[in-house]
């Protein structure tokens, strides 16, 4: 059974003559009768009966006309969608994003793409260690990630967008807080051995990063409270339970911040994907998109 024998069928059958339903499809007769005969021949029935100069459904070509309508309207749904992706007109985008960044980096971002591509789904998929969002990419799990730079899995493409400082968040009235006020350059590391820090779990990547910064200074402050979740980091530190190493947007923009002037104190943040998946138009414009918004003005934090 061909689609096309579906569609000659149809019409045969909208038409009630072989003649008109020829013109419409701008066929000869006699094509269209070889048509409807090899359709018959494989769905193994009569579908018409010719009397005189009309012909009419027989009870199996009253079956087949209903499911012939259904499935040529999926094919011409799906024709459809596929045109809409190829177009950019629809489909679906996966993009990792770190926590820490997801929630100060991608609005605006994701606000102007489905200005641009409305029909356009992003799924947004989170988590704390950039290596695995790295191998997710690879597999093909998510179409693209923003993650922390440099990339170090082979067979990925990548480019920097942020390049943000790491400051000091430290609690309501800390004495520290002074450093952060007009004319103060901020803290050196090396100065806060003695600091009580909140801090991410081993094994995320934010304590990773603080980690290295504080064994960079020489230091090993005392670690007072060790959570998964930045939002407790945040609230712990306001609660006076000790300050936090995190950068900037991790930091949030509700509590007391404190440059830091260690030349290392910065991270890197950029995205990654597969070269192949850029052949999905959907994956190509969401790409496009976040790289253009790196030089929007407006976006102090990113750089392109």
């Amino acid at each position: 059974m061909e689609l096309h024998q579906l569609r000659y069928f149809v019409a045969v059958a909208e038409e009630g003559s072989f003649t008109r339903a020829a013109a419409r499809l701008f066929l000869a007769q006699p094509s269209l009768s070889v048509q409807i005969r090899k359709l018959e021949q494989s769905v193994g029935a009569t579908l018409f009966e010719r009397t005189g100069r009309r012909v009419m459904l027989t009870a199996a070509g009253e079956v087949l006309l209903e499911h012939a309508n259904r499935a040529l309207a999926e094919m011409d749904a799906a024709r459809e969608r596929v045109t809409a992706v190829s177009e950019a007109r629809g489909g679906r985008v996966t993009v990792g994003v770190l926590p820490s960044v997801g929630a100060d980096l991608l609005p605006d971002v994701v606000a102007r793409f489905r200005t641009l591509h409305p029909g356009i789904t992003v799924h947004l998929v989170e988590h704390d260690v950039s290596r695995e969002f790295e191998q997710m990419v690879a597999t093909g799990a998510l179409d693209l990630a923003l993650t922390r730079m440099p990339a170090t899995l082979a067979g990925l493409s990548a480019r920097t967008l942020v390049r943000e400082p790491i400051v000091l968040l430290v609690p309501p009235g800390h004495p520290l807080y002074a450093s952060a006020q007009p004319g103060q350059q901020g803290v050196w590391l090396r100065d806060l051995g003695d600091a009580d820090t909140v801090t991410m779990r081993p094994g995320y990547g934010l304590r990773e990063l603080a980690d290295r910064l504080w064994a960079g200074a020489g230091v090993a402050p005392r670690v007072a409270l060790e959570t998964g979740q930045l939002s407790i980091v945040r609230g712990m530190v306001r609660a006076g339970m000790g300050v936090a190493l995190l950068p900037r947007l991790a930091a949030g923009n509700d509590g007391c911040v404190v440059p830091v002037r260690d030349a290392s104190a910065y991270r890197e943040l950029g995205v990654v994907w597969r070269e192949t998946s850029l052949e999905s138009p959907p994956v190509a414009a969401f790409l496009h998109t976040l790289v253009e918004s790196a030089g929007q003005e407006g976006a102090d934090e990113l750089r392109q």
